[in-house]
């Protein structure tokens, strides 16, 4: 298969002497479902913003398409996020004073080869409420946009941080079927990083960790729709 990611050796320690992550090695194949998992302070969050370029490592070396991203320059790594990545947060994060046709408009100006609109707004089933704004909206509704907004880059890579984590079991779970929806429409590949190690299931790859370490990485023969998920 095809990398996307390759990791080698990475570490990040914070100005206190923290280890977030230690010797990390790891290897992300194109068009995978990854789930990350892990107790709070495990270095989750930390891998999704060394491989998304949010963050670089104190040491090591991280690798995107074959080619080194861990020593780019300020423009070139923006350059790099603005061209290949689409980034999901738990909080949203939408423009208040933008109806939800502009906040995801938003994601479209970011990107050199956007989707159609009215082919993102579909896929994630906001037609009806494309002229509301964020107040008005449910918080599943949204997620829905703030997913749209990244979507609408044709990104490579969606990373999604606790996509579900404020959400009811319900919607969480049409959260993650859009994002299966959208990694089969697209060959998208998406890491979540999640608390909830039954979205481990409809997973391709499972990687555990644990106090800065990868603990364990497992491959699942068979992906469970996002529907037929056991909640916890």
């Amino acid at each position: 298969m095809e990398e996307v990611y390759k990791i080698i050796d990475v570490s990040k320690i914070y100005n206190n002497d923290v280890h977030a992550l230690d010797k990390i090695n790891l290897t992300i194949n194109k068009g995978e479902i990854v789930v990350v998992l892990g107790p709070s302070g495990s270095g989750k969050s930390t891998l999704l913003n060394v491989l998304s370029g949010i963050d670089n490592p104190s040491s090591g070396k991280v690798y995107f398409e074959g080619n080194q991203i861990d020593n780019l320059g300020l423009n070139d790594l923006t350059l790099y996020r603005r061209n290949n990545i689409g980034f999901i947060f738990q909080s949203y994060n939408l423009v208040s004073n933008l109806t939800v046709e502009e906040n995801v408009l938003l994601g479209a100006y970011l990107s050199e080869n956007p989707l159609k609109i009215k082919d993102v707004i579909s896929i994630v089933g906001l037609q009806d409420q494309i002229e509301k704004y964020p107040y008005q909206l449910s918080g599943g509704q949204m997620q829905r946009v703030a997913i749209a907004r990244a979507l609408i880059k044709n990104p490579k890579v969606l990373f999604c941080d606790e996509p579900t984590g404020a959400l009811d079991e319900k919607t969480g779970k049409r959260i993650l079927e859009f994002l299966q929806s959208v990694n089969k429409k697209y060959n998208t590949t998406i890491i979540i990083v999640t608390h909830n190690p039954s979205i481990a299931l409809m997973a391709n790859t499972v990687i555990k960790m644990n106090s800065s370490h990868i603990e364990s990485i497992t491959h699942n023969k068979k992906v469970i729709s996002a529907q037929d998920l056991r909640w916890s």
